[in-house]
């Protein structure tokens, strides 16, 4: 069961059900929800549950107030009430086109990897087991074991047609119909038999000859077929839900179930085949040309790259793309060195997070450095990076530099994968089903060895332990055990206490233990060192994870989610590092003055049960960087190991 499932169809349940709703947003603490009848609303059951902090209405809509989570809990209740999204804080600031690109290829492809990687792993025991003369070729158990280690690449067109369906908000049945359209038994074969009637890009590596037609339309279908393809299936049902989403606005509704799909279908699969695939294929083959062209002018030059720009790729969600050629590389020749060359990063994040697993003696540290460990073992490389790796800039040029040195092996030993698996499990891919060696394996142990221990020795003989604690007063007071966590003013402005403020939610101290501060100065830095965990569209509050566990909440003004008008401005992202009074946000004091909008300011520790006590500083005005409050915790929870 989903983590919020409970949570949320509770929720749904006493304020009178899914039919009782009229839009459902979100800020960055509460539900705000517009009901056809208030009165079906039950605020003491509501309160009464434990993950709920509190209720109220205001602008006539329900808030129900659940704190940072709510985001998570927000998302569940979408998925039960089966409505459109109508979060009117959402900004479109930073979604430029490489990002919606990406952001796209991501929901796509990352859906299909866990199979992908467990038939990829049959594929690779099949190898061995050939290899090694455990099993024969052609033998009932070969034929088994090749039909599940194959089976995700073959049709992945029908795998990526429920993802690509899903991702663009279409049916995705109607998505798996359209994929296995391109993969329909015999259909190449079919299509290509005859005399040619024609060709187009004679005498190019495009070269497509014509054999059928459709109506007297010429169809333009690969010879190879569209069997393990990426980009025709995807771009193919972009047009289907651009078609389904134009039916299901012009059919009545006694017909849209059955004649929708049959529109959309027959539709979208004619102009797929006839023009969306053939288009497709050249900008696949294009690309494969283009890499195969860099290659053969400097094989070295290319692969550096690869494995250079992956990591940071890595960073901002970009890698998919380049996992996505790797994969069109292995549905066009049955093995990948692109994959191959990317395949020891993972074994780096392993190196750097034991090295400072066994160096380090923040017991912090420890507690991130082990668990990411384990995680790089399976190629999830993001918990190394944030919290290991990123942190200490050098650490991740390490990490490069193995992962530079191990894929160049890779590549001019030529070690293809020929199956996709990554993570330890992804070692034995490296045998070729077709060979009787184990030069490719052998070749992969060296190249993850050598990444290994590169990584390892630079991160060991570097590591100092005020990196990790962020500043040297921080690591003096690791060192020192000391149990407090002083946090400081991220504006100018006058202090008044928590309960003075008009939002109810924060004087009651529910959302956490802080101080309220009148800026006079609109803008906003930060209170200390750590990771942006959330930052709403609008700017208006923003959530920082300290580098000693401290979660602060910024929250300026009241029911500011869609003043749009007020012109935050953003300088920071989720997920980004910060340091202790490194600018935030910045607003127009001015123009909230003079529409009469409060902008008092928040600051909360929202983990405040995680400690013995917040104690609050006696000042009357602060500035930037001036202390506000101390978080004191339980010594024990500073021994070191």
């Amino acid at each position: 069961m989903r983590k919020y499932e409970k949570l949320a169809s509770f929720i749904i349940n006493n304020i009178g059900g899914k039919d009782n709703i009229v839009n459902i947003t979100h800020c960055m603490t509460r539900l705000r929800i517009k009901l056809k009848d208030n009165d079906k609303v039950n605020i003491e059951e509501l309160e009464s549950n434990n993950n709920i902090i509190s209720c109220q209405k205001a602008e006539g809509k329900l808030q129900v107030i659940i704190g940072t989570q709510v985001g998570e809990v927000y998302e569940e209740i979408i998925k039960q009430i089966g409505k459109v999204k109508t979060n009117e804080g959402t900004s479109q600031e930073g979604n430029s086109l490489i990002n919606r690109f990406a952001a796209t290829i991501t929901k796509i492809v990352v859906p299909a990897l866990g199979v992908l990687c467990a038939c990829g792993i049959i594929a690779g025991l099949n190898s061995v087991l050939i290899a090694t003369g455990m099993i024969e070729s052609g033998s009932g158990t070969n034929i088994l074991l090749n039909a599940m280690g194959n089976a995700c690449l073959t049709f992945f067109p029908v795998i990526l047609g429920y993802t690509s369906a899903v991702a663009f908000g279409m049916n995705p049945f109607v998505g798996m119909i359209l994929g296995a359209v391109l993969i329909f038994p015999n259909i190449s074969t079919d299509m290509n038999s005859g005399k040619v009637m024609f060709s187009i890009f004679a005498n190019s590596p495009f070269k497509m000859d014509v054999f059928k037609t459709f109506f007297g339309l010429p169809i333009i279908f690969p010879a190879t077929g569209y069997t393990s393809t990426l980009i025709p299936i995807m771009l193919i049902n972009l047009c289907a839900s651009k078609i389904e989403k134009f039916l299901d606005k012009q059919l009545p509704d006694v017909t849209k179930q059955f004649l929708a799909p049959f529109l959309t279908i027959l539709i979208a699969g004619t102009v797929g085949v006839l023009v969306i695939g053939p288009i497709s294929m050249i900008i696949q083959n294009g690309l494969q040309a283009g890499l195969s062209l860099l290659m053969d002018k400097s094989q070295i030059l290319a692969f550096a790259l690869i494995t250079l720009i992956y990591q940071p790729l890595v960073i901002f969600g970009l890698h998919w793309p380049l996992i996505t050629l790797g994969l069109m590389e292995f549905a066009s020749t049955g093995s990948s060195l692109i994959v191959a060359a990317i395949f020891p990063a993972s074994f780096t994040h392993m190196a750097a997070c034991l090295a400072v697993f066994l160096r380090t003696k923040n017991i912090k540290m420890r507690n991130i450095a082990f668990p990411a460990f384990l995680s790089a073992c399976f190629c999830i490389i993001e918990p190394s990076i944030y919290g290991v790796t990123l942190p200490v800039k050098k650490r991740f040029g390490f990490c490069m530099v193995g992962g530079l040195v191990g894929g160049l092996i890779l590549a001019l030993s030529n070690s293809p994968m020929f199956a996709i698996s990554m993570g330890t499990t992804g070692i034995m891919s490296f045998v070729n089903p077709q060979g009787s060696g184990f030069a490719g394996l052998v070749w992969c142990v060296i190249a993850c060895v050598a990444a290994m221990i590169i990584t390892f020795v630079l991160t060991w003989i570097t590591y100092r332990d005020e990196e990790d604690a962020g500043s040297e007063e921080d690591a003096k007071a690791i060192k020192k055990l000391n149990t407090k966590e002083t946090i400081v003013a991220p504006m100018n402005g006058t202090i008044k206490p928590l309960d003075d403020m008009d939002d109810i939610a924060f004087a009651n101290g529910s959302l956490g233990k802080g101080v309220c501060i009148v800026p006079n100065e609109g803008k906003v830095f930060s209170p200390c060192s750590g990771k942006v965990t959330v930052i709403f569209p609008t700017g208006h509050a923003i959530g920082i994870k300290s580098d000693d566990g401290a979660e602060i909440l910024i929250h300026i003004g009241t029911d500011l989610y869609d003043k749009k008008e007020l012109l935050f401005k953003k300088y920071v992202s989720q997920g980004d590092i910060v340091k202790r009074g490194q600018l935030l946000v910045s607003f127009d004091l001015n123009k909230m003055k003079e529409k009469k909008l409060n902008a008092d300011t928040a600051v909360i520790v929202s983990n405040t049960n995680d400690y013995l006590d917040i104690l609050l500083n006696n000042a009357t005005t602060v500035k930037v960087k001036d202390p506000i409050f101390t978080a004191v915790r339980a010594k024990s929870e500073f021994k070191e190991a």
